[in-house]
């Protein structure tokens, strides 16, 4: 399924932005997927101009850029993408110094590959015209093959036409890419919204209007700068109007689900004393670290800490839920593409959970209580705010831990419990 596509370099310079933005480690996990072939990383950009001075050659085309693209939604690692693009860049330029980066912060992994015009070995000049295209396209087929990644059909190749363009790549170097930002702010409100109307609201606060109305096909978004932009111009799929509505109806069913769960341990606690209640609500700690998406389970705590680690068990949302599909019904038919955002705003809320937890934990060791009645109400309000699910549309945002000691403690005098 990737593809080679050249990147036009007229108006680029001598390289040596492209090769910087190509290079940066918010793209590339820290440089973790960058190899330098017939010349030294910190050093290329200096070779390429070498090697054109050594052989004469300074004018023209000063390097070439391609793009190997694998699609949105295809499962390879980011090892596997960046082993095929060395080995395609070391048999197409071999005779030429090379930087080859591969891209992981998109929504399809992909490799970039930069290399000078001129040959260090016999200094002829490169020349990129559409039957090298091709000649390039059936190397990389050649090698995906090999390695079992599936590739393009030939018709597939001329479909495809909501990739990034060349100029938005130009664009996006140059950091002036307004398209660029608009997705960027999109993929961090969605990270934060369980609704369409928080959404909404998250996006006005950046700036951005969202014109999204049920009779209407598309969603429109109006940037800072004035311009406007529908969802099916943001090249992916998960930008389009249908999948966001569904990401949110799955949100909002993940959300109900976890409540349930809170609430059938909350009565099952019944008139406990307080530490058996908090010790009982623990229980669903393991409940709410993991999050169903499509067929995979993904651990909240990975995510918080940015490890995405999936295994391979059964949805059990789907179980709980009653839907009757078959398992091959909803392979990808609940994929949104937004997966990787859900589980982050889960992950985020069981962490303040936990954190509550822990907080009202260290409050009861701190204190003595009056016992009697007054212990077993402050025991189940205690339950009640830790075990509260958050509204809907996300209105409640969590105060800091003093303010929140400090109210507990008010909570507690009232009662005329001695603090």
């Amino acid at each position: 399924m990737a593809t080679v596509t050249a990147i036009s370099t007229k108006g680029g310079g001598g390289g040596k932005a492209t090769l910087e933005y190509i290079c940066r480690d918010d793209k590339t996990e820290n440089g973790r997927w960058i190899t330098a072939l017939n010349c030294t990383l910190p050093t290329a950009y200096d070779e390429f101009r070498n090697t054109k001075n050594l052989y004469k050659k300074p004018g023209g085309i000063q390097y070439y850029h391609f793009v190997q693209s694998h699609p949105k939604g295809y499962d390879i690692s980011p090892e596997l993408a960046h082993k095929i693009a060395l080995e395609f860049a070391d048999k197409a330029f071999s005779q030429f110094e090379c930087v080859v980066a591969t891209h992981t912060d998109a929504y399809h992994i992909h490799s970039h590959i930069v290399f000078n015009s001129v040959s260090f070995e016999d200094g002829h000049k490169y020349h990129s015209n559409k039957f090298t295209l091709n000649g390039l396209r059936e190397l990389s087929d050649e090698i995906c093959i090999k390695y079992g990644v599936s590739i393009l059909d030939k018709p597939d190749l001329k479909r495809q036409t909501n990739g990034i363009t060349t100029g938005e790549y130009r664009t996006a170097m140059k950091g002036q890419s307004w398209k660029m930002d608009l997705m960027n702010t999109i993929d961090l409100a969605m990270r934060q919204a369980k609704s369409r109307e928080l959404f909404c609201r998250l996006m006005k606060n950046k700036g951005y209007s969202v014109r999204w109305e049920e009779h209407r096909k598309y969603i429109t978004y109006t940037c800072p700068n004035g311009m406007k932009c529908r969802d099916n111009r943001l090249h992916e799929d998960r930008y389009r109007k249908e999948k966001m509505q569904h990401e949110f109806e799955i949100r909002r069913n993940e959300a109900s689900l976890a409540r349930e769960r809170r609430e059938s341990i909350r009565h099952k606690s019944g008139n406990a004393r307080i530490r058996q209640q908090l010790e009982s609500i623990d229980s669903f700690e393991q409940a709410d670290s993991g999050y169903a998406t499509g067929n995979t389970i993904i651990s909240g705590r990975a995510v918080a800490e940015g490890r995405y680690e999936l295994s391979a068990e059964p949805d059990r949302t789907e179980n709980r839920i009653g839907n009757s599909r078959t398992e091959a019904d909803t392979q990808g038919a609940d994929l949104t593409g937004w997966e990787t955002e859900r589980a982050i705003l889960f992950a985020d809320e069981a962490a303040r959970r936990i954190q509550a937890r822990a907080d009202h934990k260290a409050l009861e060791s701190s204190h003595s209580f009056a016992g009697g009645l007054g212990d077993i109400a402050c025991g189940l309000g205690a339950l009640g705010e830790m075990t509260e699910d958050e509204p809907v549309e996300d209105n409640h945002y969590p105060v800091s831990d003093r303010k929140t000691l400090a109210e507990e403690i008010r909570k507690k005098e009232e009662l005329g419990m001695k603090m």
